[in-house]
């Protein structure tokens, strides 16, 4: 999927300069709705957010760094500059903004498109963060009941014939979390978060282990699932740490 860039939209100058995020300070993902039913899609909808986020709220720029249409159009918001969509998390998250309507089912692409947009954002802070809606963070129902669900319940997308499955890109990717776990198992006590703790979330999940939200945090819950899942096995140590042979364990077995 390819990102359309502000330029190609046609995006405002901002009023201010736009500030850069540090990425030492970025923690996480925020996902958020438009909060309009049957609002415009498409580039009539990111231009809606503009003008209402900069003629009505008075912000430098539209407010959401990413923004994600109905049919799986991915458009630069103002980037990885500091945000103005999440309060409190501004300058420590970057916010991606489905303009349809979360409280019904999201087509198929668009998921698909929101997922994109996570795991590039991943990828430019070396997979380490965690990825919430924006009701975790604020008194808000943003992003709706439904888009909310599904982002708890592991973000997943189904569909695609088997010949469009890149196996080996898949391979690779888990081998790359499961040497991140090799160096540096995951552990309620580490504090532990990011994708690898994201991924091992949803496959707890598949095999009968709730972990709680796919958040990419390994709080209380997700140690507890681990715990169980070790103490099932027989022959891993139940401490609800998460190190590579319980991961080999997770995922071969």
């Amino acid at each position: 999927m390819r990102f359309v860039s502000r330029l190609e939209w046609g995006a405002r100058f901002p009023t201010k300069v736009l500030i850069p995020l540090r990425p030492e300070r970025v923690k996480g993902v925020v996902v958020h709705h438009s909060g309009v039913e049957d609002g415009p899609d498409g580039l009539d909808a990111v231009r809606s957010f503009e003008r209402y986020h900069m003629d009505t709220r008075g912000w430098d720029a539209v407010g959401y760094n990413w923004l994600v249409d109905r049919r799986g159009g991915i458009f630069e918001g103002r980037g990885p500059f500091r945000g103005a969509a999440t309060r409190g998390w501004n300058s420590r998250s970057e916010s991606v903004c489905y303009t349809g309507w979360g409280f019904q089912e999201v087509p198929t692409v668009a998921l698909s498109a929101i997922n994109t947009v996570i795991a590039d954002i991943q990828a430019r802070y070396g997979h380490g963060l965690w990825v919430k809606g924006h009701r975790d963070l604020s008194s808000s129902t943003c992003p709706g009941d439904w888009l909310y669900g599904w982002l708890t319940d592991g973000a997943e997308v189904d569909g695609g014939a088997p010949s469009e499955i890149d196996w080996a890109a898949i391979l690779a990717y888990l081998r790359g979390l499961e040497a991140q776990v090799r160096a540096e198992p995951l552990s309620r006590l580490r504090r532990s978060r990011g994708e690898a703790v994201r991924v091992a979330q949803r496959h707890l999940k598949h095999r009968g282990y709730d972990p709680g939200p796919v958040d990419g945090i390994y709080g209380r819950r997700t140690a507890g699932a681990v715990k169980r899942f070790e103490g099932d096995m027989g022959f891993l140590k139940p401490n609800g740490v998460l190190d590579s042979d319980t991961w080999t364990a997770l995922f071969v077995m």
